[in-house]
Formats: structure tokens, C-alpha cells, sequence
């Protein structure tokens, strides 16, 4: 089959079928393989058909880019909503963050009634802390005639997925497609500080001390780069600093030809201006690197500036650039070479390693289809530093699966309020956390069963009396206990000189040693002491209390896993009850206007009736807005 003058993969020809069926369709495959393609027919197939398309994408970047490409294709048939820009909103096509989708499920779902199709674009966002709930509201609470089209390069676990989609989406067919060959190849491959280029084994055998075997030496990884011909890189850093400063630093070296450079200026200058930034000073410093080859690209830019920056890297003059890994979201911007300035990262709460879907889906971007015959990925590392076993895990170790962050904002519980009044939580039940909960809540019964049915051996007192040996363990307990006390009293006083704090010390030795007598008669009183089988009893006594530990562990975790969202909606129902939010009615006005916000609604909603938005200069607004978003 073919479809635009391509030869379609078998992957994509099953999926295109599927969306000639009107099923859900959930396709998985590497970067560069060809989903956007699917996206495209769907788009195509059912225009024709005057159906609608919503394509929702994780990132402005990359929702920026679809319309790009999209509008040369379709025209004025397309249209875009995000947070920056709207254009065209009530076009056939609409391409949105997948907040402002499920913004608008909330807000007036009628508008979605001619919609036949929603693509969810990365749909491994779902995993994401901090925005994965979004997903999974889309999906919940999508009016029951639209089919999904998701995409992603890296979920593990597609059919538990799936099979959770046809559990809250029964009207749905869904199916799953699967493809796991990549159309250009990738090389893995270490930069190792300091010696050069280098493998996994050569990073373990530096930790152990020993000399690694076939290392290419390079004293600066972008220019061996240049020298060997595997530019354009995408060079990823965690910061948008670092982004900057390296940036910086790598201009002092020109990666460009004198005829590159005239185009490359020429191309800036024609798009700065287009874009109205040609005076602003983030554009003029811009131009100096871009003479150089180089750029940085994060979401701290002006939005028209990323998109001068993206559209040079797509005309392919540009050779390094500088980016943090919201790059690596779905934008069609290959490049030769990925490098990783490191595989830790800072998440927000702690520096970590990178997960493998992480690194994946960055060192995805290497290697252009029809260019390249490869990809190159290199991951800068330190040789004393690195932990050879985590980044085996990173670069070899299975892509982690997708898990629920199911987290109810405050608007969407007004929201659903609204809607559903306390049948809420019914509605909460049908989230993939509780799909997940129940296979592990399942896993915890069977564990319990194991246990009840495979009990530690009793113990078998001589003297029918098995509680002697839980008092004879405490008593043992204490007195070492004492001990340690004695021993820390007795060095306290070798080293104190003065008269005073010797008495007492002495005073609290003596009570101490009274007390470690009284302990020790106790325990030759004890039928164990001299009993036979006091070892065993103490041993079968750790056993059956572990035992006990374990089962509790278990009742703690299944009651945690049945009850977690419905403590979770209580008590922001109290909060939203006592900040007047709600009463017995249903929403205050309060609750109204909190409702149509999506994001800090409580602390918005509440300088408002406040009276602080309708005074005050501006840059005081400006302050304020700023304090609450950052």
C-alpha cells in the first residue's frame, strides 16, 4: 500500500485500517519510523468525511510545528490553541495542548460534538509527575463518540494500557500496534573525561583501576565531531544555563564554511524580522552564535526567538545545538549526533540518573531517514564518578513502564462536582491508578494467601508457656541496651575533670549497674536460661515475628492502594467546604469562578474576591503573577 508517494511499513498500513474501522488505535514506535504519517491520514480520511481532528501535543514547541507543517498542506483548514497563540480556532483541524483539550472537556464539551478523532501525541506523557494526570483525564472524560489516535516511541507496557482504554472506554474497539525496528540504526557510545571515547567496559575497567582497551582519543568530543563528519548535534543539558553557557563557549570555534555562514546570517535575519525580534538584545546575542554554527534552544526564550531557532535547525545550516530535553518531545528536528552533557539530572526534588525512557526518547533524535546511515548517541561521563551499573540500566536496561499519576486539581474536582455531585468518587475508580492498584492489589492477596498458608513453625516451649521467650528476648533486649549506656557513661567520665560533673556521672553509674544486677537476675530466673531449647525458641520467635511484620506490611499497602484517592477527594472537599468553595447547594460563586481556571485556581480565585487584581500598577501584577506561576 502505498500513501503520499511512500510505500507503507506494515505497521502503518494495520494502523491505517484501523482508523478506516473508526477503532482507538494505540501505535508504538521508534523516532523517525514513520507515526506522523498515520496522523495524516486520519487527518485527510475523515476532513473528508467533514469530521474534525483535534492533534494535542505535550509541548508548545511541538504544537508550533504541526501547525507549520500542517498548514502547508491543509491551508486555512487548520487551526492552533495554546497558551501563546490562537489562530483559526473553530478550523476543522485543531492542534492544542492536551491541557487546553481537557480544559475544554470541562469547560463546554458540546463544542467537541463534530470531533471524530483525537490524536494524544507522546502519549507516554501520562507517566510524567507533574502533567500525567491530564492524560488520563482526556481519555476518562472524553465524550464516548471520539477515538483516540495515541503516539509514543517509548511505552513498555502497551497492553496493560490498552486493556485499561477498553475497560473505561467500552464503546471504543481498541487496538494495538506495535513496531520495534528502527529505520536508521543507533551507536551507543561513552565520552569519557578526560581519555576520550570510549565503551561501557572501558568505563569499568578505569573504576577498577586497570587500563581500558581501544579508547579513540579526543580532548573535545564536538570538535572530533566536526572532524569525522557527524554533525548536526543536538547537544542536551539540564539546565537552561548550562544550554547558554555552553553555547557560549563553543562559538569561540567556527563550524561553518564562509558560504554556510552568509546563508545561515541571511536566514536569521529574514526570520528575525518576520518574527518582529530583529531589535530585541536575546536575538542580537542569538546572532553571534548562529555565525558560528551554534545555538541554544529552552522554553525560557521568547517564543518567536525558539521558533527562529527551530526553523534553522530544520533548514540543516545550523550544526550544534544547545538544548534542554523538552526538545526531545515529538519535534521532527533530526540531527546526525546526540550528546548527553550528562545522564543525571535535577527533577525538582532530587539529582538523579537518568530513567531509560528518558534516554531513549532523547538519543532517539540521532539519525536522519534517507541521510544517515547511522545514529550516533554519546553520553559525557566522569571516570571515578560514574556508576558503570546505572548506566548499563540506562543505556541497555528495559524502558520503564507507563504508571498512573492520576491527581485531581482543585478545579477538576469542582469540575466534577458540578457534574457528578459525590459520584465523583465512582468516577475516580475508572482512573489507570485504580486499574494498576487492582493487578497489584491482586499480587498482594495472593502473597497474603501464601502466607496464612505457610506459617513460620510455633514454638514449642517444654513448658507449654510460649510467651516465656518474647519476655526472655526483651530482658536480654535491655540489658544490652544498659550496656551500651554504661560504656558511653564510662568514657563521658574519663574525659570530664571537674568535681562536680564526676559526682554525677558516678551517681548515674551506680543506678545504672543497681539496675544491670536486677536485669541479670532476672534472666537466671527465667525458665529459658538454662533451658535446651532456648536458642531455637528465639530463633522460630524472630521468624513468627518477621512473619507478622511482613502481614502487616501487606494490610497496610492493600488498604493504602483502596483507599488512596478517596482520602485524597476528601480532604480537598473540606478544603474547597471551608474556604467556601462549596456548600450544601453545590458551588458558591467562589467555586464558579475557580472552576474556569486551570492552574493555581485556588490562590487565584481568592486574590481576586480579595480585590488585589483591581488595584495596584501594573508591575505589581506583573510581581504578583510571577510569585504565584514560579
Amino acid at each position: 500500500m502505498r500513501y503520499k508517494g511512500y510505500e507503507l511499513d506494515p505497521f502503518q498500513e494495520k494502523a491505517i485500517e484501523a482508523i478506516d474501522h473508526k477503532h482507538t488505535v494505540i501505535v508504538a514506535a521508534p523516532t523517525g519510523a514513520g507515526k506522523t504519517l498515520i496522523a495524516e491520514y486520519a487527518i485527510e480520511r475523515y476532513l473528508q468525511e467533514g469530521r474534525r481532528i483535534i492533534y494535542t501535543a505535550p509541548i508548545k514547541a511541538l504544537s508550533n510545528q504541526k501547525f507549520r507543517d500542517f498548514s502547508a498542506a491543509y491551508g486555512d483548514r487548520i487551526g492552533i490553541l495554546t497558551g501563546d497563540v490562537v489562530i483559526n480556532p473553530l478550523a476543522p483541524v485543531l492542534i492544542m495542548t492536551t491541557e487546553i483539550f481537557r480544559n475544554t472537556l470541562f469547560d463546554d464539551p458540546t463544542r467537541l460534538a463534530e470531533v471524530e478523532y483525537v490524536i494524544l501525541d507522546e502519549i507516554h506523557y501520562i507517566n510524567d509527575i507533574e502533567r500525567g494526570t491530564v492524560w488520563e483525564e482526556s481519555i476518562l472524560f472524553a465524550p464516548p463518540h471520539i477515538n483516540f489516535l495515541c503516539l509514543s516511541a517509548t511505552i513498555s507496557n502497551l497492553e496493560e494500557f490498552a486493556a485499561w482504554m477498553r475497560s473505561v472506554r467500552p464503546q471504543n474497539t481498541v487496538e494495538v500496534i506495535c513496531e520495534t525496528q528502527r529505520p536508521v540504526p543507533l551507536e551507543h557510545h561513552l565520552y569519557i573525561l578526560g581519555y576520550g571515547i570510549g565503551t561501557l567496559e572501558d568505563l569499568r575497567r578505569l573504576r577498577r583501576g586497570e587500563e581500558p582497551e581501544g579508547i579513540i582519543p579526543a580532548k573535545d568530543l564536538l570538535r572530533w565531531l566536526a572532524k569525522e563528519g557527524r554533525l548536526p548535534c543536538l547537544y542536551f543539558c539540564f539546565s537552561r544555563r548550562l544550554c547558554e553557557e555552553q553555547a557560549e563557549f563553543y562559538a569561540q570555534w567556527q563550524f561553518l564554511h564562509r558560504s554556510q555562514r552568509r546563508e545561515i546570517l541571511a536566514l536569521f535575519d529574514e526570520l528575525a524580522e518576520r518574527f518582529y525580534v530583529t531589535h530585541e538584545p536575546s536575538a542580537q546575542r542569538m546572532r553571534k552564535l548562529v555565525a558560528r554554527g551554534v545555538a541554544y534552544h529552552h522554553a525560557g526564550m521568547l517564543p518567536t526567538l525558539k521558533e527562529v531557532v527551530e526553523r534553522l535547525f530544520t533548514s540543516g545550516l545550523l550544526q550544534v545545538l544547545f538544548t534542554t530535553e523538552t526538545f526531545a518531545v515529538g519535534v521532527n528536528m533530526p540531527a546526525c549526533t546526540v550528546v548527553f552533557d550528562s545522564l543525571e539530572k535535577y527533577d525538582g526534588v532530587e539529582r538523579r540518573y537518568l530513567k531509560a525512557m528518558e534516554y531513549h526518547q532523547m538519543a532517539g533524535r540521532a539519525g536522519r531517514r534517507g541521510i544517515d546511515p547511522v545514529g550516533y548517541v554519546y553520553a559525557i561521563v566522569h571516570p571515578h564518578l560514574a556508576e558503570p551499573r546505572r548506566i548499563a540500566r540506562i543505556l541497555k536496561g528495559p524502558v520503564e513502564p507507563v504508571a498512573s499519576q492520576f491527581n485531581l486539581s482543585y478545579s477538576s474536582i469542582l469540575n466534577l462536582y458540578q457534574r457528578y455531585g459525590l459520584g465523583l468518587y465512582q468516577v475516580c475508580e475508572r482512573s489507570l491508578f485504580r486499574y494498576q492498584s487492582l493487578k497489584r492489589l491482586q499480587g498482594l492477596e495472593r502473597k497474603q494467601k501464601e502466607m496464612e498458608a505457610k506459617p513460620p513453625p510455633p514454638i514449642e516451649c517444654i513448658y507449654q508457656r510460649p510467651e516465656l521467650i518474647y519476655e526472655y528476648e526483651q530482658l536480654q533486649k535491655e540489658q544490652e541496651e544498659r550496656r551500651a549506656e554504661e560504656q558511653r557513661l564510662q568514657k563521658e567520665r574519663r574525659r570530664k575533670r571537674g568535681a562536680k560533673s564526676q559526682r554525677r556521672l558516678e551517681s548515674l553509674l551506680q543506678g545504672l549497674q543497681s539496675l544491670l544486677r536486677r536485669l541479670e537476675d532476672d534472666l537466671e530466673r527465667s525458665p529459658c536460661h538454662h533451658c535446651f531449647k532456648q536458642r531455637e525458641c528465639l530463633r522460630r520467635m524472630l521468624a513468627l515475628r518477621s512473619h507478622a511484620a511482613r502481614q502487616a506490611e501487606l494490610r497496610k499497602e492493600r488498604e493504602r492502594l483502596l483507599s488512596y484517592h478517596r482520602i485524597q477527594i476528601e480532604r480537598r472537599l473540606q478544603i474547597l467546604r471551608e474556604f467556601g468553595y462549596l456548600d450544601e447547594e453545590g458551588l458558591t460563586v467562589k467555586g464558579k469562578v475557580a472552576a474556569e481556571l486551570h492552574g493555581f485556581e485556588v490562590p487565584l480565585t481568592e486574590l481576586l474576591f480579595a480585590g488585589l487584581f483591581h488595584e495596584g500598577q501594573e508591575s505589581h501584577l506583573n510581581a504578583l503573577v510571577v510569585a504565584l506561576c514560579y
